[in-house]
This record gives C-alpha cells, sequence and structure tokens, in this order.
C-alpha cells in the first residue's frame, strides 16, 4: 500500500486557502452585483419616464428643462438620449441630431461623482459628441462631424475612458471616415475596436464592428475581403436580438454575391432572407428587397424581370420623397432597358428623370450628371457602361456632395 506523501498534503493545504479566498471574491462581487441590479433597474426605469416627459415637450424646451431641473440631470437618462439618437439616425436625421445634442448638453452638465467616477464621466461626454458627430455624418455635414470627432478625442486625452466606450466612439469615428472614402483611416479604427470587443468578449458588438468593416472593404472594391467579414459577423450577430443588424448583413452578403457573378448563391441567400425582411415590414425595407430581387434578377440574365422590379422600386421611392434612391433605381431600370434595346423607352425615362429630380433635393453635381445621362439619352447614344458610370458617381457623390462629375471620354 503507497504511503501518503507529505508533499501532497502540503500543497493540498497550501491550495485549499487560496481556493477559499478566490471563492469568497466571486462571492462578494456576485453579492454586490446582484444588490446593484435593482437600483440599476429603478435607475432605467426613471430615466425612461423622464424622456417619456421631456417628448411631451417641443425641442426648443428641452435644454431649459434639462439646465434648469436637478432630476433631468441622470446618467441614465442620457444613455436614454443616446440610444434614441442612434435609433432616430435611420429615419429621422433630424430629430438624431437633437436629441444627440441634448445628450452632450446633459452629459456636460453632469459630474464625475454622478456618474460612477471621472473615467465613466469622460466616457459618457465622449461618445455624447461622438453621437452627435455621427448625426451630422448622416446629415451629410462633414465639417461639424469632424470638429465634433475631434472634441471626442480631446475628451478621451483629458483622463482616459473604458475600453468600451472608446470603441464605440472609434467605432463612430470610422463610418465618418468611410463616408469621406478615407478606408485606409476608417480600416485602422476598426481594427483596433475589433481588438477591444474581441479582448473583452462583446460578440455581439464584435459582430458589428466587422459588418463595418466589410463596407470599408467592399467600397474599395475587395468584394473578397468584404464577403469574408460579413460571413464572419453573421456567425456572431443574433437574429432576434439584433434583428436590424443581422438583416443588413445578410443583405450586403447576397449583393456581394451577385456582384462577384455568383447570382445563383445569391438568388438562393435572398431566397431564405425573405421573411427576415416580411418580419421588419416597413416599406423602405421591403423596397430594399425588392431592389435587390431585380439586381439579383438580371445578374441571372432575367432583364424583363428585373426591369419589373425596377421599376416599382422607383416608384416606390418617389412616392416616399427618397428621391436619391429613386435615381439610383431609375438608372438600373435604363440599363436593363439599354439591354433590351429599347432605346426610345430609355429616352421617355431620361426625360422623366430629369423633370421630376429638377424639382427635387439632389444637389448640383448629381443633376449634372443626369443632365448628361440625358443629353446622351436624346442622342440614342446610350450603352451599359455610361448607365454604370452614372450610378456609380451618384453613390460616391452621395456622401460627398462637393465631388465633381467628369463626364467620361
Amino acid at each position: 500500500m503507497k504511503m501518503p506523501d507529505p508533499s501532497d498534503e502540503t500543497a493540498a493545504t497550501a491550495a485549499t486557502p487560496a481556493k477559499d479566498a478566490y471563492d469568497e471574491v466571486i462571492d462578494r462581487v456576485f453579492t454586490l452585483v446582484m444588490a446593484r441590479e435593482p437600483l440599476i433597474e429603478q435607475d432605467r426605469a426613471l430615466a425612461g419616464e423622464l424622456y417619456q416627459e421631456l417628448m411631451t415637450h417641443p425641442a426648443a424646451r428641452w435644454n431649459l428643462l434639462v439646465g434648469n431641473s436637478a432630476r433631468f440631470r441622470s446618467r441614465m437618462l442620457c444613455e436614454r438620449l443616446l440610444a434614441e439618437s442612434h435609433e432616430a439616425g435611420f429615419n429621422d436625421p433630424a430629430q438624431a441630431t437633437a436629441l444627440a445634442r441634448l445628450a452632450v448638453t446633459l452629459a456636460e452638465a453632469l459630474t464625475p461623482e454622478g456618474c460612477g467616477g471621472q473615467e465613466a464621466w469622460n466616457g459618457l461626454c465622449a461618445r455624447a459628441l461622438a453621437q452627435l458627430g455621427n448625426a451630422h455624418r448622416i446629415s451629410s455635414d462633414h465639417l461639424a462631424a469632424d470638429r465634433l470627432f475631434a472634441d471626442a478625442q480631446a475628451r478621451i486625452g483629458q483622463g482616459g475612458i473604458g475600453l468600451l466606450d472608446l470603441a464605440r466612439v472609434l467605432d463612430l469615428e470610422a463610418s465618418l471616415r468611410r463616408d469621406q472614402r478615407c478606408f485606409g483611416e476608417a480600416s485602422r479604427l476598426l481594427d483596433k475596436v475589433i481588438r477591444i470587443y474581441r479582448r473583452l468578449g462583446q460578440w455581439s458588438l464584435l459582430g458589428r464592428a466587422l459588418k463595418q468593416k466589410s463596407m470599408a472593404c467592399g467600397e474599395e472594391g475587395d468584394l473578397e475581403g468584404e464577403m469574408a467579414y460579413l460571413r464572419r459577423a453573421l456567425d456572431l450577430l443574433d437574429p432576434n436580438e439584433e434583428p436590424r443588424t443581422f438583416l443588413a448583413a445578410r443583405h450586403n452578403l447576397i449583393a456581394a454575391l451577385n456582384q462577384s457573378g455568383r447570382s445563383r448563391e445569391a438568388f438562393s441567400l435572398l431566397f431564405h432572407t425573405r421573411p427576415l425582411y416580411l418580419k421588419k415590414g416597413d416599406r423602405t425595407s421591403l423596397m430594399r428587397m425588392r431592389w435587390l430581387e431585380g439586381l439579383v434578377a438580371r445578374g441571372l440574365g432575367r432583364v424583363e424581370q428585373a426591369a419589373t422590379s425596377f421599376r416599382e422600386v422607383r416608384q416606390a421611392f418617389l412616392e416616399m420623397g427618397l428621391d436619391y434612391d429613386a435615381a439610383l433605381a431609375s438608372l438600373d431600370l435604363a440599363g436593363a432597358l439599354v439591354q433590351q434595346a429599347r432605346t426610345a423607352d430609355v429616352r421617355r425615362l431620361a426625360e422623366e428623370m430629369l423633370a421630376v429630380f429638377a424639382s427635387r433635393d439632389i444637389h448640383c453635381e448629381a443633376m449634372a450628371a443626369l443632365h448628361f445621362f440625358c443629353h446622351t439619352a436624346r442622342e440614342e447614344n446610350v450603352g451599359t457602361d455610361l448607365v454604370q458610370s452614372v450610378a456609380d458617381f451618384l453613390k460616391r457623390a452621395r456622401t460627398n456632395p462637393a465631388l465633381r462629375f467628369v463626364p467620361s471620354a
């Protein structure tokens, strides 16, 4: 029979207190979290009530209420304003800007003590500035956005912020750099964001960042890189918790597959994605699905089917006041008509485009491109290359109105 080894007993004795101490720390942290959770929920509920109260007043009074009433000076209310500004950015840029501006005012009126420390306060202020910068980006005011992101970086330099707050600021700034077509800078910022989310184990946020990275790749013409990042993003995104982001990633992957010549694969994925579009249900999402159906049909050589889709989408976007999207859908329709050698229909469509968009809010360089397209159509000299050239210009000029249109030789 083997005798006990005194060294084993000593090691076990030494390990036990260490393990007990570790368990005690875990127990204390767990107890603290459990005790704080109801308080956090109470603060969140109160912030929701304060937000609803604010919304009953005209926007012109919001700053007055926040400035004169101490009960509105709540970190959770500021967080709610930032979340609401983000959501409004998808449908109402003016509201997104107003809410983010109020969040900046509120964040700067708070104190480090009221936010849980200097680092947390810096992080809240930096995120509020970045969210306001993002709202200006959505409205194509890149000068104002640049200033606000510079202010956010200055706030970060005043004492540092938490990694999660830093990642959120850099993520929003990357969107601005991408819109400015500074793709290298956007990728550099997103690489930092991806490292942070991976380090913190924030898998859903990592999925969002990978989707952002895919867009930078796509706009640089790297379709393979775009698709690789989108597939990784979709592996991490939960369609139940992140339905909008998941659907956007699927949409972009279908478009990239189709653009790369894999239209059959795109068609299959689109078929399985249709329920997500239908579940979302808003008219814009349904029209973007219909538009994508047209693009995939064209990729499969079903030109008449594609033309029908583009015609429906064009009309819907005109009715919704989405002028730029309507112009792009019109060009897709023109391309389908060119493929069918329907010269008279191309000319008629070009005249309609010019008449409609001349009275709409489309900037002068985009109108110059449409004028050139119409002039060429009148001479019955439109080819698919010209249609694609004008469409590519409109896509680039959408986020850069200063871009000059130069007709190709």
